[in-house]
């Protein structure tokens, strides 16, 4: 599938196989053919926090990689708080879409 971080276009892979402890990876963000691949087997909050990663990588290539773990962190579990999880991925209505598509 293909997303868009900062107006650049990403093509996003859930793979298999990224190889020993990797969760995810980016290509750098003027490359041709730009990935993101998020290992397949991640669900729940640890897959949200190795998307938002992977897409912080994306929007700024150049920043602290410990910067990029804490955000993601942070934002991931504030996104799996009770009370927010379910407004965040409740269906009634969207299709599966996220607001704005």
């Amino acid at each position: 599938m293909r997303i868009k971080v900062l107006g650049k276009l990403w093509s996003l892979s859930f793979t298999p196989n990224l190889g020993p402890g990797v969760d995810g990876d980016c290509s750098e963000p003027d490359k041709v053919g730009k990935q993101i691949r998020i290992r397949a087997g991640l669900r729940g909050q640890e897959c949200l926090e190795t998307l938002i990663h992977e897409c912080l990588h994306a929007a700024d290539w150049h920043k602290d990689e410990s910067w990029i773990e804490q955000v993601a962190h942070d934002i991931a579990r504030a996104a799996f708080r009770p009370g927010v999880h379910e407004r965040i991925f409740e269906q009634q209505g969207t299709h599966g879409r996220v607001a704005g598509e």
